[in-house]
């Protein structure tokens, strides 16, 4: 395991709460280490596969398939055939990271909240959430994105046959929250929400730093454009062909600092199924909410 001076790191993550920037951010710290999805990675594709809809279950050999073709040209981490949970814990979050004073993890809840018992030790926790009709709005997005690319049909229609755990992502992360609380692994952990972090790069970095251990440095606001800095993380394999074949993390991986945030489309102009979803996580993403970092005033 790490020694005493290394800081380890996991924040838990909503879907398209500006996650994937944050690790580009992260990856301007000194030496560090970073950790892109280990159980997402595991619940979707791994030996162990917790799938939450049967649909996706039934595309998923097309998927695979399709996405298997894309040659990256580069080792990123990982085969996904291998990532059992026991791997995952062992080999990969628990592993020695030798000269590394910083092991920086970003994964989301949903993947790890049906297996509590496998968090690896030794790590702070932090979560990033973010308002759910911005995140529904952009995952509809995503997902009619993937569709076209595999010519197979993802709904936010109704549970079962979309790509959304049963809780909604907001769910998994409050239960995660508790459960961290309850045992004392971490007794206070730190949420931020994506708006806050936007508006207030400064300040929201510099208290994520100090409530995890982290040295800030001012090389956290912005970073270079590309993917060139990813072939330095730990990454499944799969989850990179995928980003080649449909560009999931293109957006991210363009960007330089964090961006304004733009504002929430009213709730009344939104479709039916991205309702269904943001009515769903609200009150979860309320409680979280309301334990937030603050934002200093500017």
């Amino acid at each position: 395991m790490a020694d005493d001076k290394q800081v380890r790191v996991i924040l838990w993550c909503i879907p398209r709460t500006v996650s994937t920037a944050f690790e580009k951010c992260m990856s301007n710290l000194d030496d560090v280490q970073i950790i892109n999805e280990p159980y997402v990675s595991a619940y979707i594709f791994g030996p162990e596969m917790k799938q939450p809809l049967e649909s996706f279950a039934e595309n998923e050999e097309k998927i695979i398939a399709k996405t298997v073709e894309v040659d990256l040209g580069f080792d990123v981490g990982w085969d996904t055939n291998m990532a059992t949970y026991k791997f995952t814990k062992e080999n990969l979050l628990e592993a020695e990271y030798p000269g590394k004073k910083v092991v920086f993890v970003k994964d989301m809840a949903y993947g790890i909240a049906w297996k509590l018992h496998m968090l690896p030790e030794g790590y702070r926790h932090a979560f990033l959430i973010r308002n759910p009709i911005k995140v529904f709005t952009s995952w509809k997005k995503l997902l009619d994105k993937l569709g076209k690319v595999h010519s197979t049909v993802f709904s936010l229609e109704s549970k079962g046959n979309n790509m959304l755990p049963e809780n909604y992502f907001f769910g998994e992360s409050v239960q995660l929250y508790e459960h961290l609380v309850k045992t004392g692994i971490e007794p206070n952990p730190v949420i931020i929400d994506s708006d806050d972090l936007l508006e207030n790069t400064e300040f929201i970095l510099k208290e994520f730093c100090k409530h995890t251990g982290i040295q800030y440095k001012d090389e956290l606001l912005s970073w270079k454009a590309g993917d060139g800095v990813v072939k330095n993380w730990k990454f499944s394999e799969i989850f990179m062909q995928g980003n080649q074949l449909c560009g999931y993390f293109a957006d991210a991986f363009a960007s330089q600092n964090f961006y304004k945030s733009s504002p929430a489309v009213d709730r009344a102009d939104l479709p039916e199924d991205v309702k269904v979803c943001v009515d769903a996580s609200m009150p979860y993403y309320e409680k979280m909410y309301a334990l937030r970092l603050r934002a200093e005033k500017q």
